[in-house]
């Protein structure tokens, strides 16, 4: 294979991470992007503009993406280490596949990219659950790759 599927989830999972901020800024400016005051973005005085200028159901899809947005980067060290832990003992036990990493790689991608769509489009109390089912999936799945990679590190 002539890349580490692994690794290359990073970058792919960042690009991911910054989609919904897009989204966020695309629905702000009704799609004139370039109309978007970038001097000072994350002011207090930007949101209010977009709250005041935005339909109440234009204003929650647009918090909705940057909640989306961060939390992507919130759980993004959580991805990273579970990946690098993984790789880490997947090299000293000699086989790739005994932590699982390439999988959960793929999985943890798969997830988020559901998470992603379900929290842009969620608008009821319903769907959300949902979302933080995705949520828990992947990271309990982080959390089990983390504790099988400290199993085969520690023994």
């Amino acid at each position: 294979m002539p890349f580490n599927i692994p690794i290359l989830t990073i970058p792919l999972y960042y690009a991911l991470a910054i989609y919904p901020h897009g989204h966020a800024i695309f629905i702000a400016t009704h799609g004139n992007v370039a109309g978007n005051d970038n001097r000072n973005p994350k002011a207090s005085s930007v949101q209010a503009d977009f709250k005041r200028r935005l339909t109440e159901r234009e204003y929650a899809a647009y918090e909705r993406a940057e909640s989306c947005h961060r939390n992507h980067l919130e759980n993004m060290p959580l991805f990273v280490a579970a990946v690098f832990a993984g790789l880490l003992a997947e090299n000293q036990v000699g086989s790739t596949g005994e932590v699982g990493v390439t999988a959960f790689c793929v999985g943890w991608m798969a997830i988020r990219v559901l998470y992603t769509i379900s929290y842009l489009v969620t608008e009821t109390q319903g769907w959300s659950y949902v979302r933080s089912a995705l949520y828990f999936a992947g990271t309990g799945w982080a959390f089990w790759v983390l504790g099988r990679a400290a199993w085969v590190l520690g023994g």
